[in-house]
């Protein structure tokens, strides 16, 4: 898979289940946590860290930016580098 030096692909990790009492962090709200599935051929920079395929990154969930695609049971996101927050 050839992608833009713009974007990389992640796969959405699920949710994590809250149960019980749970104080509301609206910040989580408008995050997701995904497995870097495929980068460009350009190396792809978050801060100082270097991104690789199989990295988990945190990324913005409400980005005019990110772009959704399913194939054969695969749920891709195409995320701008720009709107990667952290690489965990």
């Amino acid at each position: 898979m050839k992608i833009s030096n713009n974007y990389i692909a992640v796969e959405k990790l699920p949710e994590e289940e809250k149960t019980g009492f749970q104080s509301v962090d609206v910040q989580d709200n408008f995050l997701y946590k995904g497995k870097v599935y495929a980068l460009p051929e350009a190396p792809v920079y978050v801060g100082n860290t270097s991104v690789a395929i199989g990295d988990t990154v945190v990324f913005a969930k409400y980005s005019p930016d990110t772009h959704e695609y399913k194939e054969n049971g695969l749920d891709l996101k195409f995320v701008s580098v720009r709107d990667v927050l952290a690489v965990l």
